[in-house]
């Protein structure tokens, strides 16, 4: 597969290193020429939720795709303010504080986040646990402080991991973490919250083309306004910038990639990453990445989470999401994919990298 020449609408899925640049490559249409439609706006690139924001809308006036623009990042500002925990006096913030004393009031849009992140923990046997901050932050994943903690040490910070625990209200729109030293950590789930949130804003403005790229989370309202769909390339791991596995069909929906390759850092010659398994407190032993396409921005960021699961297990999983389809890349570099991706997405996938 000619990857990096074909001529299409792409964008590569996946950051470099910590994490802090997200490679995007726009060129033209699948069948060719390098022209994209006329009166396409490209936003500048901002930075928010710890990894880039680009925006491209399609169809409006320059005027109206700014002012779009502009809409869609002061939304994702405002979810970021309160669901990061690096933000002061976000709800995180406060919720961490507060562990094992009070409950803590939140936004709707912070209680939304967290209630859909328990309903997945549960699902998932615990697989997907936003409360595993204190092992993020032993292996030195918030401070960049790498380190390979001790046995004893993980097993301190996994006694205070434990979605089980989390407590919520419905009706008082409250959080609380049961225990004393507990955290939790959006970082899993807020960007691809943020991208269902910007779509539909988009939407109500009466925008019907865009693509929003938000760090390895993408949303695309509509298709192109040429009519045919969005190509959206699934970066390789172990590849060259640029370098791509395969390509996916998009229109109306979301896809999310996590992997080993976004925040790592290695010693003695092996690779550690900021994704862990809440059992075990180490990483997936036989996981690179996971891609999930599906109808909601929040889900599939959250389903791209199951690479702790390891392919097997999380192809086993998918069957229980008939709305989301997966592709998942073990530790030698074998592809596998759900049943219909190719079907209703895919173009081009490999089957080993």
């Amino acid at each position: 597969m000619k990857r990096t020449k074909k001529a299409m609408n792409l964008v590569l899925i996946g950051l470099l290193a910590l994490g802090t640049v997200v490679l995007v490559v726009w060129l033209a249409s699948r069948e060719g020429g390098y022209s994209e439609p006329k009166g396409t706006y490209h936003s500048p690139t901002v930075f928010a939720m710890d990894t880039t924001l680009d925006l491209t809308i399609q169809g409006r006036s320059t005027a109206q795709a700014k002012e779009d623009v502009a809409a869609a990042i002061a939304l994702a500002r405002k979810i970021e303010s309160e669901t990061s925990r690096f933000k002061a006096q976000s709800d995180v913030q406060k919720i961490d504080a507060q562990a094992g004393v009070a409950p803590v009031k939140v936004s709707d849009d912070t209680y939304r986040v967290i209630d859909e992140s328990v309903k997945y923990s549960r699902l998932t046997g615990g697989a997907f646990d936003i409360t595993v901050a204190p092992l993020v932050r032993l292996w030195g994943f918030y401070d960049q402080n790498y380190r390979i903690p001790t046995a004893d040490e993980i097993a301190k910070a996994k006694s205070l991991v434990d979605y089980r625990k989390i407590q919520l209200d419905p009706a008082a729109k409250t959080v609380m973490l049961a225990d004393k030293g507990m955290e939790i950590d959006l970082g899993g789930v807020a960007k691809g919250y943020g991208v269902g949130e910007m779509s539909k804003l988009l939407k109500e403005r009466g925008v019907q083309h865009a693509l929003i790229n938000f760090g390895g989370a993408i949303g695309a309202v509509g298709a192109r306004v040429d009519g045919k769909d969005w190509v959206v390339g699934i970066k390789d791991p172990r590849g060259s910038s640029g370098e791509i596995i395969g390509q996916l069909d998009l229109k109306d929906g979301f896809v999310s990639t996590s992997g080993d390759y976004e925040r790592f850092f290695i010693k003695d010659g092996k690779r550690y990453f900021h994704i862990f398994d809440p059992a075990t407190g180490y990483n997936p032993p036989n996981a690179i990445s996971t891609t999930v396409v599906g109808s909601s921005g929040m889900d599939a960021d959250i389903l791209s989470k199951i690479i702790v699961m390891g392919p097997a297990r999380a192809m086993e999983f998918m069957k229980t999401q008939p709305q989301f389809e997966g592709l998942f890349i073990d530790g030698a570099g074998k592809v596998y994919l759900t049943g219909q991706l190719k079907s209703k997405y895919a173009v081009d996938i490999k089957g080993q990298i």
